[in-house]
């Protein structure tokens, strides 16, 4: 009976998984696929929960949001930029 392997991962493009961990096994094997879901995943059904999810791993990999001064900046400027593109004052 051959030797069976458990092993966790992602698929990235329809095609290809990649493992968190790699396995002793080399050449052509075959796959079982159990879908797990994410805790993150589950229950993003409105804007607020959608929302909170996308603050929280903005949060968890350190992302600085802009100031409101940041804001009105970026603002003008791209207001500047557009009407330097169009010709107008």
């Amino acid at each position: 009976m051959p030797k069976v392997y458990e092993a966790v991962g992602t698929i990235e493009d329809g095609n290809t998984i990649v493992l968190e961990t790699p396995l002793p096994v080399r050449g052509r094997v075959k796959v079982q696929i159990q879908a797990e879901t994410a805790e993150s995943d589950i229950a993003l059904t409105n804007r607020e929960t959608v929302l909170q999810a996308i603050h929280e791993r903005q949060r968890e990999r350190g992302h600085q949001p802009m100031s409101p001064e940041e804001i009105e900046a970026y603002i003008r400027e791209s207001r500047s930029e557009d009407n330097d593109a169009s010709g107008l004052p």
